[in-house]
């Protein structure tokens, strides 16, 4: 079911999306046409996974969605259709974690934001450590991701804005290969953030 519907939703919203909401990717070469692929993005909306996921066109992608999405069977079954799978916040997730590196060891791409949740414009927060785990994963191209003004389309379920909304997607990052696994997925975390807050112009300090 997953990939039918992702395909059709591609195909429907990338004819709509450009025009209701000034929709636009950038940087789409810097994802390798195939093997595991880790997208790390920031997170400033409740709509950014799908918009993130449509700019990974024409690979099909996974993500991490909170789990008090997956709370209603409609839209449980609507975000299962289009890749989501949840993850519980506050504390680290394993089931999920083990979910997205096997999808990753099957060669997939999978999107995580390691701010673990929406700030809403704020500035870029600090990543939680699971991003640097999932990064060391053998063979997996670790891409970082920006995405601007979904925080200006929706908030909850009401429309407030019609965007512009933009996805940039930045050079693979470079995971450590050598010393210790907690304090490589460390250093992974900290240069994916780096990454990603310079496809922002952020300044790149966490909480900054």
């Amino acid at each position: 079911m997953f990939v039918p519907l992702w395909r059709f939703a591609c195909l429907l919203l990338g004819a709509t999306l450009p025009w209701l909401v000034g929709y636009r990717v950038h940087g789409r070469e810097h994802i390798p046409p195939r093997g595991g692929v880790l997208v790390v993005c920031n997170h400033v909306g409740d709509i950014d996974p799908p918009f993130v996921g449509f700019a990974c066109h024409p690979r099909p992608a996974q993500y991490m969605a909170l789990a008090k999405h997956f709370t209603r069977l409609p839209l449980a079954l609507l975000l299962f259709g289009l890749g989501a799978f949840p993850v519980r916040t506050g504390e680290p997730d394993t089931r999920a974690l083990r979910y997205a590196r096997d999808q990753l060891e099957r060669g997939r791409l999978v999107i995580i934001f390691p701010e673990g949740g929406p700030l809403w414009g704020a500035p870029l927060g600090a990543f939680q450590e699971g991003a640097g785990l999932l990064a060391l994963t053998p063979g997996v191209t670790v891409v970082p991701a920006a995405i601007t003004g979904t925080e200006r389309v929706m908030r909850g379920w009401r429309v407030v804005g019609r965007g512009p909304v933009h996805v940039t997607f930045g050079p693979p990052v470079e995971v450590p290969a050598e010393g210790p696994r907690r304090a490589r997925a460390a250093e992974a975390t900290e240069r994916a953030r780096a990454a990603v807050a310079a496809l922002l112009g952020d300044a790149g300090a966490p909480g900054a």
